[in-house]
């Protein structure tokens, strides 16, 4: 029986392999639909994964520009680099105050490679060596080593800048900025998407750029002067040697000083730009003496030594620090507020009205009316700190 029933078996199967499949067999059918689904969604998946690949090269390239379109277009200048921009990889450092806590002073200080901010923060100054100079910009912060500059954004990324040996200047505004590489001297715009070359003009090569005010720059050419350029209206640049300082824009004018008759003065006074030239108008108090002259010589102003608005200065004569009525002084007439204590930090104006300044134990906020505040310097702070001047848009004395 079971050989019999083996033998049918056996010829059941024969016959059924040697029958040829239907045309409309249920079984071929969905495997071939099978088939189609799955060659269906290996294509999605390509597309898929080409079109993520062309957004990524596409979100890279886009980061990587950080210009802006100026109003003549961006232009790529040798040793100037703005697509650079590097996330912060160094270590989180400890804050000892909390962010969102003003620390009261009204300035961001500079300690050591440090930026300590009004409200708390310390964000490393990474990139440029021994740090030279911190401006506080409405877009974030400019500072510099001795032949390097960088761009910090408030969410801690920057963007490595230009300035060959130093040869630089911000406007009072924080908005642009002019560099010199060579003979050459570029106008750009500054905000936190980047940067943008606006212009530039040919200048000597031996002269740096000083002051910054719309399309016009004052530069200096050693000692021959101060003169300036105007890259919209370019002219060869025409130094006068009587102009001994610049302390920066003050209406229409621009402020600083000059050689008194016999040269061993220095008067202030308003200085008017004509065919790139710098030519005084009118004369005033000659009590001052250019920064970093010898002691004794006179009220020492520095490039930030001039408030906001442009109605005072602040000046030192030691380690002692006036607060000067601008006005009267270009009327001959010198009218100081004492600012009280040995400053051994150069002042630095928090607002049109307040001048701050400090030593290795306090910070002290002078006010024009002759008030006075003297506060701690915050734990931590090195002996070698220095107070951010503050670069903002805001209205202009006369």
């Amino acid at each position: 029986m079971t050989i019999m029933l083996e033998d049918s078996l056996r010829q059941m199967l024969t016959a059924r392999v040697e029958t040829p499949p239907v045309a409309d067999d249920v079984a071929s059918r969905v495997i071939r639909h099978g088939r189609v689904a799955r060659r269906r969604r290996a294509a999605a998946s390509l597309i898929a994964v080409s079109a993520a690949l062309v957004l990524v090269v596409g979100g890279v390239m886009s980061l990587g520009g950080g210009w802006l379109t100026g109003d003549r277009g961006a232009t790529s200048v040798a040793g100037f680099n703005a697509d650079g921009i590097e996330p912060d990889l160094s270590a989180p450092v400890e804050t000892t105050t909390a962010p969102g806590v003003d620390t009261g002073i009204g300035l961001d200080i500079r300690s050591g490679d440090q930026l300590w901010t009004t409200d708390g923060r310390r964000l490393p100054l990474s990139g440029v060596g021994e740090v030279t100079r911190v401006y506080r910009v409405p877009a974030g912060w400019v500072y510099a080593g001795v032949d390097k500059v960088r761009f910090l954004r408030t969410d801690g990324s920057s963007l490595s800048l230009s300035g060959e040996h130093g040869r630089w200047v911000l406007s009072a505004d924080g908005e642009r900025f002019a560099f010199q590489l060579g003979a050459t001297l570029y106008l750009a715009k500054l905000t936190s998407n980047g940067m943008a070359v606006l212009g530039d003009v040919p200048v000597p090569a031996g002269s740096w750029p000083v002051a910054l005010t719309g399309d016009r720059a004052v530069i200096s050419e050693g000692g021959r002067g101060y003169a300036v350029v105007d890259l919209a209206e370019p002219v060869p640049p025409a130094p006068n040697a009587e102009v001994t300082a610049i302390y920066g824009v003050r209406g229409n004018d621009l402020l600083g000083l000059v050689a008194g008759k016999d040269n061993s003065t220095h008067c202030l006074a308003r200085l008017t730009a004509t065919a790139g030239r710098l030519a005084p108008s009118g004369g005033g108090a000659c009590e001052f003496g250019p920064a970093g002259s010898p002691s004794g010589a006179g009220l020492e102003v520095s490039g930030d030594g001039m408030a906001p608005d442009g109605a005072w200065l602040a000046a030192r004569r030691g380690t002692e620090v006036s607060v000067i009525d601008v006005g009267k002084a270009l009327d001959g007439r010198t009218v100081a507020v004492d600012c009280p204590g040995d400053a051994l930090v150069d002042p630095v104006w928090a607002d049109s009205r307040t001048v701050v300044t400090g030593n290795d134990q306090s910070v002290v906020r002078c006010a024009t009316d002759g008030t006075e505040q003297t506060m701690p310097l915050p734990e931590g702070v090195n002996e070698s700190w220095q107070l951010v001047p503050r670069l903002m848009a805001g209205p202009t004395g006369q």
